[in-house]
């Protein structure tokens, strides 16, 4: 069968590899994947097989943010898993018609180094709109290995056109495409939250329980999309945690003695979405995914390892009035959520803008059949090069 490789590195690139290696299957190939960065759930829980080391390290793939972040991921083993993926890389390279890279320069330089040609990127994670030049001249360098370059934004192919990438093609945001979408049997409107996919949930979603408590009057009912970390260390002021025997929709409850219910949601994101009226953020892909589904967010920053400050404030350039930041304390995110709540015009000002940002669902399938288009054009001169 027909093989394509995918590689990239992050949580959210996992969930836009696996958008994208469904379209691609939708065509009739098969599809495996090296995630650099975690353990690569998306893939596996959309079939996808996984090649090569699928660990958590300390950082959670933010190692570049601090001295102490590198030292903790060198010391847990970054260097000999970094050569064991080079290793899956080159080898299923070898067995595959082409390589779909996800993600920013790092990713990239995995593929052109130890992938096969031609090489395709889905370039999701730089911006125009958060300011500054999103594409160093290193990745713009090794782009010219690349058959095809898909930014996340019109502006992005335009950019990258004019400065020696003509190969740059916008077809939309596969971030857009990648729901899990299980049913969610409870009524709507949703206050979602979106604590994240790394450490940082277990320091907000406290914060957020807190937030749920104090709008008990919204007639919101609170769901959390939690993203399968450890469910250990949940029970928090005051709440108790408890299963449902669902492993889909709810599948816990949160539950407070003054009569607060909190839905934690696993694998119904899209149910999830398209019935939530707001949500409270400390998170990346989904809060991104949310906001092109029309969703308003209030966030606030964590100690990290990712949502720090900086991180909200690139968030907040790239999501605009889709995004109010508040102070990282319960009374100063309820004030966030009630300020949307009593203002029709907020509230459609911050829909606009996070569909803006996003742009319109359907790039996975734009994209596959791009790359499909791209090898049916390229197949005789591929099969004489393989054959060499």
């Amino acid at each position: 069968m027909k093989q394509i490789l995918l590689v990239s590195n992050g949580h959210g690139e996992d969930i836009i590899g696996a958008a994208l290696g469904g379209a691609l299957r939708t065509l009739g190939y098969a599809v495996q994947a090296v995630p650099l960065v975690g353990q690569g759930q998306a893939y596996r829980r959309a079939g996808i097989p996984r090649l090569g080391p699928c660990r958590e390290l300390p950082s959670g793939g933010f190692a570049l943010q601090s001295a102490a972040a590198l030292w903790a991921d060198l010391r847990a083993g970054w260097f000999s898993m970094s050569q064991a993926q080079y290793r899956a890389v080159r080898k299923a390279a070898r067995g595959a018609l082409a390589t779909l890279v996800v993600g920013d320069v790092y990713a990239l330089g995995v593929g052109v180094g130890f992938g096969g040609q031609p090489l395709f990127l889905m370039q999701c994670r730089s911006s125009l709109r958060v300011g500054g030049r999103p594409y160093s001249v290193t990745e713009r360098l090794l782009m010219r290995w690349a058959a095809r370059v898909y930014p996340r934004e019109p502006e992005g192919a335009v950019w990258l056109r004019a400065r020696g990438v003509p190969q740059a093609c916008y077809l939309g945001n596969p971030m857009l495409d990648a729901l899990d979408e299980g049913s969610l049997d409870l009524p709507p409107p949703y206050l979602l939250l979106l604590p994240g996919s790394r450490q940082d949930a277990y320091w907000s979603l406290p914060v957020m329980l807190e937030v749920c408590r104090r709008l008990r009057d919204t007639a919101l009912t609170p769901v959390v999309a939690w993203a399968g970390l450890p469910l250990e260390g949940l029970e928090a002021q005051g709440f108790r945690l408890e299963a449902t025997g669902r492993s889909e929709g709810v599948t816990h409850r949160l539950s407070h003695p003054d009569g607060t219910v909190v839905h934690l949601v696993q694998r119904a994101f899209g149910a999830a979405l398209r019935g939530s009226r707001l949500a409270l953020s400390t998170s990346g892909t989904a809060a991104e995914q949310a906001a092109g589904h029309g969703v308003p967010l209030v966030g606030f920053p964590t100690p990290g390892p990712q949502y720090t400050l900086g991180f909200a404030q690139t968030q907040k350039r790239l999501l605009g009035d889709a995004l109010m930041l508040t102070e990282p304390n319960p009374e100063a995110v309820v004030r966030g959520v009630r300020a949307f709540l009593s203002s029709e015009t907020l509230l459609e000002r911050a829909r606009a803008a996070g569909k803006a940002a996003m742009g319109e669902p359907g790039a996975a399938a734009r994209i596959a059949l791009d790359l499909h288009q791209h090898l049916q054009a390229t197949g005789p001169e591929l099969e004489q090069s393989r054959s060499r």
